[in-house]
């Protein structure tokens, strides 16, 4: 797998930013279209690696689902908790 493209997942991922990640895939995959219907060479290295670095863009997308779910529970449970009294009062 592409430590470049790793990083850049990553990045994403922390910045948020599930657009760019989308347009990353959709990148990846024409490639690996316009990779496919190559004839008379052999690309399946590359080939490999679109699929493996479209696999890792699929889990920062599955990461950023995950993140967004777990905030919105915690601001769920943090709604619920009982406010702190002010010791002025």
């Amino acid at each position: 797998m592409s430590l470049a493209m790793s990083l850049i997942v990553d990045g994403y991922v922390r910045l948020r930013d599930r657009d760019a990640l989308e347009k990353l895939r959709a990148h990846r995959r024409d490639m690996l279209d316009a990779a496919n219907s190559v004839t008379g060479l052999d690309n399946s290295r590359m080939r490999a690696a679109l699929k493996d670095e479209i696999e890792m863009i699929d889990a920062g997308l599955v990461k950023l689902s995950a993140g967004h779910e777990e905030t919105a529970t915690f601001r769920g449970n943090q709604e619920s908790l009982p406010k702190p009294q002010d010791p002025d009062q």
